[in-house]
């Protein structure tokens, strides 16, 4: 039985690609390059590409972060 990393396996889901996306971001000199970063991780222990391509990571990665900001948007007006 194959034994991954837990961050390998985190990957698998949206929250966990983000999250190791946001981490090659930092030692990255722009977005792409920290998203291909991210895929060729992903793609060295799956064989498979998560993402057809960098415009369609991001437009997804945006739309999470929007629904996000929303989210907490509401939390914060309900405590209000």
């Amino acid at each position: 039985m194959i034994k991954y990393p837990k961050h390998i396996l985190n990957m698998l889901t949206e929250h966990g690609f983000d999250e190791r996306y946001h981490q090659h971001c930092k030692n990255s000199k722009t977005y792409i390059e920290a998203y291909q970063k991210t895929e060729m991780e992903f793609y060295s222990y799956f064989d498979i590409q998560k993402y057809a391509s960098y415009d369609s990571f991001r437009v997804s990665h945006n739309k999470r972060i929007k629904s996000k900001k929303h989210i907490i948007f509401k939390k914060v007006q309900f405590f209000r």
